[in-house]
């Protein structure tokens, strides 16, 4: 049990390590295409994301990657203390869930230190002054490349959590039935709003820090309801820590 706890407070840290990663990498206030001329051709998400980037420094911009990456471990950690609240079930309810919720943990790092690259690439760029289409478009091409991680682990995100919702509700699980909520389905986006809502200076700086948000309070969530319970192994039915079976 003690495992499962240590566990699923090493999803919380790995979420507030990449929590400031992402607030180094994207938290600074949004340029203006006047000021950074690059902008004019990115709009959307990819623009959002470079007006943050091109008034960062070098060291910013590193330490926000490598925070991430580093950490990353940490996230694959945590997906086996899920495992271990869905592990009661059948194998075929809680393996499935387990394996796609990894896949799109063990992806993140290299989309989320990509960043560095992509950041520096468009500093680099948009300080030459060039407006040959090849530089120009640098940053575009890199942000397609990073876009295919991003989908991949989102669509195993999703899958995962609606197979683990299944598995929650079906009762047979450590989790109590109301954590069928519990999944980054629900909590990303809910990340995504509780970063939209913070207001000046807090809300700048978790601009682009939705996903991490959202790990953050899946964790937490996940920990402290597992905090008491005895997972066991195998197929048995959890029993609150102390009590008898």
């Amino acid at each position: 049990m003690r495992l499962v706890r240590a566990a699923g407070i090493a999803g919380v840290l790995a979420s507030i390590a990449w929590l400031i990663g992402d607030i180094l990498l994207l938290g600074e206030p949004m340029t203006s295409a006047a000021d950074h001329p690059l902008l004019n051709d990115y709009s959307g998400t990819a623009g959002d994301s470079l007006a943050a980037m091109l008034s960062a420094s070098t060291s910013r911009l590193a330490w926000g990657a490598l925070l991430g990456v580093l950490t990353g471990p940490l996230y694959l950690v945590a997906c086996w203390h899920l495992y271990q609240g869905l592990r009661p079930a059948r194998r075929l309810l809680s393996l499935p869930p387990f394996l796609l919720l990894t896949a799109g943990f063990a992806l993140a790092p290299f989309a989320h230190g990509s960043f560095y690259y992509w950041g520096q690439a468009a500093k680099a760029v948009d300080a030459s002054g060039a407006r040959s289409a090849a530089l120009t478009g640098l940053p575009g091409d890199m942000a397609d490349v990073l876009m295919i991680p991003y989908a991949v682990l989102l669509a195993c995100w999703v899958l995962g959590s609606v197979w683990m919702a299944v598995c929650v509700l079906r009762g047979s699980t450590a989790f109590p039935r109301w954590m069928f909520v519990v999944n980054p389905l629900i909590f990303l986006p809910l990340g995504g709003l509780i970063a939209a809502v913070l207001p000046g200076a807090v809300g700048t700086a978790v601009q682009g820090a939705q996903l991490s948000i959202g790990n953050l309070l899946m964790f937490t969530v996940s920990t402290i309801a597992l905090w008491k319970v005895r997972t066991g192994v195998g197929r048995g039915r959890p029993v609150p820590d102390g009590g008898a079976g």
